[in-house]
């Protein structure tokens, strides 16, 4: 086994782009009291205040957790990132305002093409970072 082994970088980005593309979701089901702070140099911070999460049978509280869960392992991910990945993750995915990716290259003061590829550089990053690479698809 190879310590870096060739990855597939069209599907490693898909399996990132359909976790991030949930969060939104995760945090309206996780409730406001998990959703993570983000602060002025997009570090995540989460709010729960005893730092465990409470587990029950009924399916809604399940479903909860299982949010509650999946925020704590992006949130882990993120900030493992530079902060430049991060913002521009959190612009694509995390701001509870949605934007169009024209406006989100406009903000960074970039060209589309160089968006795109800086978007694709921080997926793969954080595919490593989430779970030591867990999003991570080999060829």
């Amino acid at each position: 086994m190879l310590l870096f082994p060739e990855i597939d970088r069209k599907k490693t980005k898909k399996k990132v782009h359909d976790l991030l593309n949930t969060y939104r979701s995760l945090v309206r089901i996780a409730g406001e009291k998990y959703s993570p702070n983000v602060t002025a140099a997009y570090t995540f911070e989460m709010r729960s205040t005893n730092g465990e999460f409470s587990r029950k049978a009924d399916k809604v509280v399940e479903r909860k957790y299982l949010a509650e869960v999946e925020l704590a392992k992006i949130t882990e991910a993120m900030n493992q990132l530079d902060e430049y990945d991060r913002q521009l993750l959190y612009d694509k995915y995390m701001d509870r305002n949605f934007t169009t990716n024209i406006a989100i290259y406009m903000k960074h003061h970039m060209s589309e093409s160089k968006f795109y590829r800086e978007l694709d550089k921080a997926m793969i990053r954080f595919a490593e970072s989430y779970e030591s690479g867990k999003l991570l698809i080999e060829k």
